[in-house]
């Protein structure tokens, strides 16, 4: 079994309407965009695009030895056609039953879905224990970069899950202990969502002594791999002028790249917020935001 500082203290703990205002906006739109109600995207688990960011895990350095268990069972790709098809409740029916096989993939769709609520009511410390499965059960020496791109991914929600605490469960917040996680995943896999948690963190001194110049390097780590929650809290740092100079140029460059990686079921209110900035600012910003904003895409595709 893999022991990570996440997973010593998973074992401790378990035995436990438009309302914006344009110059205080910022907390209110933090906090939604924060990880466990903003969902990663534009995923790569196989050909699905169920709902993590697309980023590239470093490799263990370890000889490989031969897989065992496949990637996708035939209950697991009969899942993912019902989830691909909005049909959650067949896909919960195929997940549980691969999962009991010992699935890992299944053990992280399970869990992405009583987070957000497909299929099922959002129940976090479900969710918390499907995540926890993951990662227990990872195997450092399996050479399929599916299972450690999930197991990454599932350490970053209970980092999450850590940050914020869950009550229901008896899980106390645990800011400093994240940080320390996110900081982990962060520098060993690149991953964006632990990079954005990272800036925000820092900006808001949440968990560790406020570093906002740090917290501008992490955020705009994770613009560059486009996540769109980062783009968008950068949109609103210049748009109030916290942590950088004010701009609404700067503001709506980040936004303008922020709503091209946004899709609608998990960011609306950021192309919500593009669309309202849209309103807000004169042709001239928004010719030269635009212009800004096709420099940066150029240098820093989508994926």
């Amino acid at each position: 079994m893999l022991r990570t500082p996440i997973s010593d203290f998973l074992i401790a703990v378990l035995r436990k309407a438009i309302h914006w205002r344009m110059s205080n906006m910022l907390p209110m739109f933090a906090a939604a965009l924060l990880l466990l109600d903003a969902p990663q995207s534009r995923a790569e688990v196989g050909e699905s695009n169920p709902g993590f960011f697309h980023y590239f895990p470093a490799p263990p350095k370890i000889k490989l030895p031969t897989i065992n268990i496949p990637f996708f069972t035939d209950d697991v790709k009969r899942a993912r056609r019902a989830y691909n098809d909005g049909n959650y409740s067949k896909a919960l029916k195929y997940f549980r039953r691969a999962s009991e096989d010992g699935n890992t993939v299944a053990d992280w769709f399970l869990a992405n879905m009583y987070r957000r609520g497909l299929g099922t009511p959002i129940d976090h410390p479900v969710a918390f224990s499907y995540y926890t499965r993951v990662t227990e059960s990872f195997d450092p020496e399996d050479p399929d970069p599916k299972r450690l791109r999930v197991m990454v991914d599932s350490q970053l929600y209970l980092a999450t899950y850590q940050r914020t605490g869950i009550p229901a469960a008896g899980i106390n917040a645990d800011p400093a202990g994240a940080a320390r996680n996110y900081l982990r995943i962060a520098s060993t896999y690149g991953h964006p969502g632990a990079q954005f948690a990272l800036g925000v963190m820092n900006i808001t001194g949440d968990g560790m002594k406020k570093n906002e110049p740090q917290g501008l390097k992490w955020l705009t780590a994770a613009a560059r791999k486009r996540l769109p929650e980062a783009q968008a809290y950068l949109g609103d740092l210049y748009w109030t002028g916290r942590a950088v100079k004010k701009s609404e140029t700067r503001a709506l460059m980040w936004y303008t790249l922020a709503q091209q990686t946004a899709t609608p079921e998990e960011h609306g209110k950021i192309i919500a917020r593009y669309h309202e900035m849209l309103l807000l600012v004169d042709g001239e910003t928004r010719l030269e935001a635009e212009a800004r904003a096709r420099i940066w895409a150029e240098q820093y595709p989508p994926e």
